[in-house]
This record gives structure tokens, C-alpha cells and sequence, in this order.
């Protein structure tokens, strides 16, 4: 092999490894960013509520109100919630107890938000509010436990205005392109979305869907909130 030949094969190797090097260096920083995000996320929460509640050692009324936005106009209201995503505040703290599931959740679905909790799907109600409220993050870090969830599972929805007890009522399987998971309810109803399957390597297919339901309600009344949420029958289910 000559001597120009053999000089570049060792150029070409430290390239190599240069870049190896950074693709693990940035790998590790979104890492540590994720993991500081979601402690600071969630501190500031708990320090939120306290002050919302007085320092009390008790959990938040759900009635308690926030400001009253009726006369406020869209831009107002977008500006308030930023406010809160500026200020380092998520909207709500989601808790599942028997997955040991606890996420901070934030206003939008971009890149930065899912790499530090969940995030609200624009255009669906926030965690404070009535409605369908659909929180998404990724099928490889926050919701990697939903893989074991199952019906009947307790989620929890604290937020500064208080906290919403809902029951899993179903999960299943859906494509993509399905929007109408995205739907509006006229009662309160927690869906949640990941890509699926969990293990995929590359772009994951499939979305992964939880449908939740308030807590303490009676078959019937289960079934009549469901209602505005029915997904067409040839639609696979799947009940863990």
C-alpha cells in the first residue's frame, strides 16, 4: 500500500471516529436535557400547587378556578399559556400509580416538549378544561410504559385548578392518518398517543391509543360519555 494511500485511511479514520464521538456526545446532552427538564418540570409544579393551595399539606380542589377568561380574547389566552411554558410550569402533572408513570405536561407536540414530558394536541381541550384532552409523547421515553397498561387503570390529572381521576376504559391500534381520536367530547375524556409498536426501529407505523374515562361512573354513565368518542367497529382493539 503506498504512503499516500495509507494517510489517508488514517485521516479517514479519525474522521470516523470524531464523529462517533459527537454522535454520542449529542446524545448524551439530549439525555441530560430530558432528565433535567422533567425534575425541574415537575418541581416547579409541586411549588405551583403549594402556593396555589397555600402551602397546605392537602391536594388542590377541583373546583378552585383559575382566572376568569370569558372576556378574554384568543390572543390573551394563548399569551397566559405561554406565560406558564415560559415560566418553566407545566399545565398538569399525569400520574399512573401502577406503571410508576409520572410525566409533566406541556402546552404543544414539538420536538423540545416530548424530549421533556407529554405534550397537549393543538386544537383539544387543556388538562384543566372539559372535552377530549389528548396528551402525546414518545413511544421511547415517557410513554414506553403504556405497553403495559390495561383496562382499568387509574390515571391521574393534577393540575393548579385541581385534580381529575380518570379510569382506562380501552386501548387499540390505529393508523396514523386516523384523526378522529382528535375528536371534540361534550364530556370529559383522556386519550392518550404514542407510535407503535414500541420496539419499532425507524418511523413506527402504527399509533397506539388510550382512551380514559372519569373515574366512579357507572356502567351506564361509562357508556353514554363514550358515546361522542366511538371509533368505527373495524377498527382493531387490542385489551392488554
Amino acid at each position: 500500500m503506498s504512503r499516500r494511500m495509507s494517510r489517508l485511511l488514517q485521516v479517514l479514520e479519525r474522521v470516523c471516529l470524531l464523529t462517533g464521538l459527537l454522535g454520542l456526545g449529542l446524545v448524551g446532552i439530549v439525555s441530560v436535557d430530558a432528565a433535567l427538564g422533567n425534575y425541574r418540570s415537575v418541581a416547579a409544579f409541586q411549588q405551583a400547587v403549594a402556593e396555589v393551595s397555600g402551602g397546605a399539606d392537602r391536594p388542590v380542589e377541583w373546583d378552585v378556578e383559575g382566572p376568569d377568561q370569558t372576556l378574554w380574547s384568543e390572543r390573551a389566552r394563548e399569551k397566559y399559556l405561554h406565560a406558564q411554558a415560559e415560566a418553566g410550569v407545566p399545565l398538569a402533572l399525569m400520574k399512573i400509580p401502577r406503571l410508576n408513570l409520572e410525566v409533566p405536561v406541556f402546552e404543544g407536540t414539538d420536538r423540545l416538549t416530548l424530549n421533556r414530558g407529554a405534550g397537549v394536541v393543538e386544537g383539544t381541550a387543556l388538562p384543566s378544561e372539559s372535552g377530549n384532552v389528548v396528551l402525546s409523547a414518545h413511544r421511547d421515553s415517557y410513554f414506553r410504559a403504556l405497553k403495559d397498561i390495561a383496562v382499568g387503570d387509574a390515571i391521574e390529572l393534577q393540575t393548579l385548578q385541581g385534580s381529575r381521576l380518570f379510569e382506562v376504559a380501552e386501548t387499540f391500534i390505529t393508523d396514523p392518518l386516523d384523526v378522529s381520536v382528535l375528536d371534540p367530547a361534550e364530556t370529559p375524556l383522556l386519550t392518550l398517543i404514542t407510535c407503535y409498536p414500541f420496539y419499532y426501529v425507524g418511523f413506527a407505523p402504527d399509533r397506539f391509543i388510550v382512551r380514559a374515562l372519569p373515574a366512579g361512573r357507572t356502567v351506564g354513565e361509562r357508556a353514554a360519555e363514550g358515546a361522542s368518542a366511538q371509533r368505527s367497529q373495524d377498527r382493531p382493539v387490542t385489551t392488554l
